[in-house]
């Protein structure tokens, strides 16, 4: 499965990876996994590397019933990292409709400035 994600406690901090050809299903298999994690907390700051995903196949419908199921708290920053136009454009959809739930959720293209923008 081409998801994973690593939950640093001391840092509050939750790393999110996803890579290869990546389809609704392993989407939705990630946050369940996560949102059930025992050591997730809603208001851990997030990182979600996207840099790896080689095709999308997920469409419109699935970003936009994702981005208003959302458990982490409102205010949390979260950012993603996106290599391609696709995914960049897939991911700034979802966080623009994310945002109406008081969501705030930055797209980037270069790690480092994800990174500082989380304060990491």
């Amino acid at each position: 499965m081409p998801t994973a994600y690593t939950i640093d406690s001391k840092q509050r901090l939750i790393t999110s990876r996803i890579w290869g050809a990546v389809t609704e299903e392993e989407v939705h298999d990630h946050n369940t996994r996560l949102r059930n994690d025992p050591g997730f907390v809603p208001n851990c700051r997030q990182l979600v590397d996207l840099t790896g995903i080689t095709e999308v196949r997920v469409g419109t419908g699935m970003i936009n019933s994702t981005s208003l199921d959302q458990f982490f708290a409102p205010g949390t920053r979260r950012a993603f990292v996106a290599s391609t136009d696709a995914v960049f454009g897939m991911a700034r959809m979802f966080a623009l409709r994310a945002e109406g739930l008081g969501q705030v959720i930055e797209v980037f293209r270069d790690l480092g400035k994800a990174q500082e923008w989380l304060g990491i």
